[in-house]
Formats: structure tokens, C-alpha cells, sequence
């Protein structure tokens, strides 16, 4: 039976998958492009797809996005049955407390604290640190909770679907990782002019991504990378991404610093063919990167908007027919003044502190979007 695109998204936002543990989400993305393309797994655990063109490609083009989300490890147990644990990725100890988590995909809890009755004033009027939460599953002993969980066990949030509301928005778990991997997989289903690669990589939110290891095994001549980004959309937002403006591109981000040629034909293409394409800028600097917006990055539930991933996927699907030369250091970056470099495009997230339930993700014009 096919796959409707949200039954997509929300078999790949339920999936449980920190770094390192992606292996549920990279078994529904087989199943979805098995037969389509040809695909391997390599030692990091990156899903490595070939998509066969109607003719060669003369450059190689390389396009990724990361499996991972932002979760947590289990690190201790305590003698009153209590589990401690730590952060994989970054999250906001703000938003986390109350919260059901599920831990290795069976176990459910919640996490809390310190009662606030019990709390100094001081403790009550800064957010607690994770170190000083714990996760509570019912157990009143240690030797109970052992024969419930183990030491080093993923922990993520338990999400409850995906749900569509209000003008076109859809909300779930993960959808800041998910909504672009549902995107490429589509890609993978299509037909395309030109040979192009697609890698879904590992690790992401650990900082030790996967993308790496697929770059020295592709030697791609340029990287496009999806991800996504924090829209400014709520009150008080200062930045320059909105939802409902398209995808952005930026020169850089925190990290990485992104080949103006590559940057500069994203921008002519996008007006070329009458596309959307915000230029994002990083305190008062220009950035470049292709992502979707959505709401809350890094929190327990996010908000995305679906006629963004339209627009990111008509973008993706002209610029993998655009090949530039570049070369990789040892690193497996780009060297500048080589010829083009990576790219990003970023999917706009609104972040904002989750009220009950879950907040938005844009979905208008949502049976365009694939």
C-alpha cells in the first residue's frame, strides 16, 4: 500500500533515534527506497543511495541529511529506583520537565525533580540543570529498575504522532531531523536527468557527523546539505528567517564556513526559476546553508511548515543537475578557491517554549509537497 507523506513523516518522527542508534529510522528509509535506488550501509552507520539518471553525471553531487535527534543516555540508577541520565544533543532543560520519555523504544517515563515546595528560593528562580532531573518508571528500587532498563539505553521523547492543524501546520517529535530525511527519500523515488547520491548520515547531534566518513567514500564534487532552522516567528524574534518565506541559504553557520561560488548559484537559480529562498544572517553576517523552518529546533515537540518543503524540494531537484569542482582536505572539507563547495538548504523552525500538546508545523499546500 503507498505511503501518503504524512504517513512518512510520522513513521520517521515515532522512530526513536539518538546518535548512534539510528537503525529505526534508517530501516523505514529502505523500505521506502529499496527498488528505487541503489543503497548500502557503511561502518558509521550512514545510509549510502546511488541514483541512477537518464544519462551520467559529468560532476558528482552529494546530498544529505541527518537521521539522528537530540535525546538522552541512561548513566545511573539510583537506590530508590530513580534513573539518572545525560544529554545527547542540545536541549533545554527548561522544556523537559514533565515530559514522557520512552527508553529503548519500550520503557516509559517521566522526567522530574525536586518538589518546588522543597526547592530553595534560589533553585526556584533559575532553570534546574539536567544534571539534578531524573527519570521516574515506577520502579522503588534499584534492583527493580535494573530488570526494567540497562546502563547506556537511548532515551527519547515520547512522541504521540504527527497531527495536522490550523493554516497548513503540522507538529511532532524530531520533525526538525525527519521532515528533511522525508524529503530525500521522495527524491530517491523520482526520476531524475542526471546520476545524483543522497547520504542519510549518523551522529549529527553528537557533533561527530557520519557526513565525513560518506565524503571520503563518495569524493563528491559538491555537498548540499538539508537541514533545518530556527524560524523567528514568535514573539519577540529578532532574526531574518520566517515561515512561509521559502527555504533559506546562508555563508556559514557556527561551524562551518560555506563556498560563496555555490552559495551565489543556489540564490541565481532560486530566482531563475521564480523559487523562494531566504538569506539568512548570523549577527548581522550573511550565512549560507539550504534549510526548512521549524519551531523549536531542539525541544521536545517542533513545528514545521510544509509549503516550505515544496519549495526546498524543487530547489534540490535543479541544483542536483548543477556540478562544480571542488577538492577535500583531509577532513573532508571543501578547500576554498577549489571550485564550489558545499551548500546548505535549511528548513525554517519556529522555536519557541512548547505550551501543552504539540506546536505547529506549516503543511499548506501539503499534497503538492512530494
Amino acid at each position: 500500500m503507498a505511503q501518503t507523506p504524512v504517513e512518512l513523516i510520522e513513521a520517521l518522527c515515532m522512530a526513536d533515534a539518538i546518535s548512534g542508534r539510528e537503525e529505526k529510522v534508517r530501516e523505514l528509509l529502505i523500505q521506502k527506497i529499496d527498488g528505487h535506488c541503489e543503497w548500502r550501509v557503511d561502518a558509521r552507520g550512514n545510509l549510502l543511495c546511488h541514483k541512477k539518471g537518464k544519462k551520467p553525471a559529468q560532476k558528482r553531487v552529494m546530498i544529505t541529511a541527518h537521521m539522528d535527534e537530540a535525546g538522552f543516555m541512561l548513566t545511573g540508577i539510583r537506590e530508590d529506583g530513580l534513573l539518572r541520565f545525560a544529554n545527547v544533543g542540545e536541549i533545554d532543560s527548561r522544556v523537559v520537565l514533565g515530559k514522557a520519555v520512552r527508553i529503548d523504544g519500550e520503557v516509559i517515563g517521566v522526567i522530574g525533580t525536586k518538589p518546588i515546595h522543597l526547592q530553595t528560593r534560589e533553585e526556584q528562580d533559575r532553570p534546574m540543570p539536567l544534571d539534578q532531573l531524573y527519570i521516574d518508571i515506577g520502579a522503588s528500587t534499584k534492583t527493580s529498575a535494573e530488570q526494567a532498563v540497562k546502563l547506556g539505553a537511548q532515551v527519547t521523547f515520547a512522541g504521540e504522532g504527527v497531527a495536522a492543524f490550523g493554516n497548513g501546520y503540522l507538529t511532532g517529535k524530531a520533525m526538525e531531523t525527519r521532515a528533511a530525511c522525508a524529503m530525500l527519500a521522495q527524491l530517491l523515488c523520482e526520476d531524475w536527468e542526471k546520476d545524483v547520491d543522497v547520504v542519510f548520515t549518523t551522529s549529527a547531534q553528537a557533533m561527530t557527523s557520519g557526513g565525513a566518513n560518506a565524503a571520503f567514500a563518495l569524493h563528491p564534487d559538491v555537498a548540499i546539505v538539508i537541514g533545518s532552522i530556527a524560524a523567528h516567528d514568535g514573539k519577540g524574534g529578532k532574526g531574518t528567517c520566517k515561515l512561509g518565506k521559502g527555504p533559506a541559504t546562508c555563508l556559514h553557520d557556527l561551524t562551518t564556513y560555506y563556498d560563496l561560488d555555490t552559495y551565489n548559484q543556489c540564490i541565481q537559480i532560486a530566482e531563475e526559476k521564480g523559487l523562494p529562498l531566504q538569506q539568512l544572517e548570523l549577527h548581522g553576517i550573511a550565512e549560507q546553508r539550504v534549510v526548512v523552518e521549524v519551531v523549536q529546533a531542539d525541544h521536545p515537540v517542533q513545528t514545521a511548515e510544509f509549503q516550505v518543503q515544496q519549495q526546498t524540494l524543487a530547489l534540490q531537484r535543479i541544483l542536483g543537475v548543477y556540478r562544480r569542482r571542488h577538492r577535500l582536505d583531509d577532513a573532508g572539507v571543501p578547500v576554498r578557491g577549489d571550485g564550489a563547495g558545499p551548500a546548505q538548504l535549511h528548513v525554517p523552525l519556529i522555536r519557541q517554549l512548547p505550551a501543552q500538546g504539540h506546536p505547529p508545523v506549516r503543511a499548506e499546500g501539503l499534497r503538492q509537497v512530494f
